[in-house]
């Protein structure tokens, strides 16, 4: 049974509140990719710039950024730009095992009513190495858009930025910029399913990616409407965001609470809808809350099963 988006949004709750431990890989994640990242960023800086380290001078002197901090970055821009690189392939493997972890555990909990830690390790292990190297194709592909703003860089003339000269590059970047994000925004809707699919279908990185797509076409609508809630929902908490910053005695508990909400819960209450939405518009079986259901809903369901 096709399930509207209201009721994918309900049912999906209501899988993720009896289901508590689907957050454990989003947690997981947070702590160990910041704490990798942070381990091979200091050791990186250490083998990289240690033997310069020394020749920086007083960094309590004002004109240190300047005169010293800047110039030294300068001259070793292409191996930071290395270690950051490498930060982030692995950043992104760690990343995918934990996601491809994460909608394993959702397509369980959607499937069953529960899951286990257990189905995070075997999805993960099954999948994280096709949905790494589907992550990179779109990343490349998303990287694509930065065509738009080629034409302008090529006319800025960075010795003269505050002349007149510069106004019509500027003002062709600006609109290259614009169409970039036009280009991810749509990239990011059309492609919005494929993580998902990759992983429930035991997808390689290209036929994942080809089958979200092909799965975008066939529900276009239902697709950017619940893409379209996930966005409202990231906005009205970065509004709170704001308002609890500005309230004095609440404002640095909220940060905890902030990270734990963005990062932690959101993430696999999305994942869960996602999953939930992708399986009920391919006839997957799927858990059904009798306690939530109208009793023409629950005996489509049961017929479908």
């Amino acid at each position: 049974m096709v399930e509207d988006i209201e009721k994918i949004i309900t049912n999906g709750f209501e899988t993720y509140t009896k289901n508590l431990n689907l957050s454990i890989p989003f947690i997981l994640s947070l702590v160990i990719i910041g704490s990798v990242a942070l381990v091979i960023f200091l050791v990186g800086f250490v083998l990289i710039l240690g033997s310069s380290l020394a020749s920086l001078g007083d960094i309590s002197n004002p004109e240190f950024l300047i005169t010293a901090i800047i110039p030294f970055i300068m001259r070793h821009i292409l191996e930071i730009a290395f270690l950051m690189l490498i930060i982030f392939l692995i950043s992104m493997l760690f990343y995918a095992f934990f996601t491809a972890g994460a909608i394993g555990m959702a397509k369980q909990a959607n499937e069953t009513g529960k899951t286990e830690l257990s189905t995070m390790m075997e999805a993960g292990k099954k999948n994280f190495i096709n949905l790494f190297l589907a992550e990179v194709l779109v990343a490349l592909i998303f990287l694509a858009g930065i065509i738009f703003i080629v034409p302008g860089a090529m006319k800025l003339n960075i010795a003269q930025l505050a002349s007149q000269e510069n106004q019509g590059a500027i003002l062709l970047m600006a609109g290259g910029f614009l169409l970039w994000i036009i280009y991810l925004i749509i990239l990011s809707i059309v492609l919005a399913v494929f993580t998902y699919v990759l992983v429930i279908e035991n997808l390689g990185p290209i036929e994942g990616i080809t089958a979200g797509f092909r799965f975008f076409r066939k529900n276009k609508i239902p697709v950017i409407l619940l893409w379209v809630i996930m966005i409202a929902i990231s906005v009205a908490l970065m509004v709170v965001d704001q308002i609890m910053g500005f309230i004095p005695i609440i404002n640095f508990l909220w940060f905890f609470i902030s990270i734990g909400i963005n990062f932690v819960i959101f993430p696999a209450l999305t994942t869960v809808w996602w999953v939930r939405f992708y399986m009920t518009r391919t006839d997957k079986t799927l858990y059904f809350n009798e306690l939530l259901a109208h009793p023409s809903d629950l005996e489509a369901a049961k017929a479908n099963q």
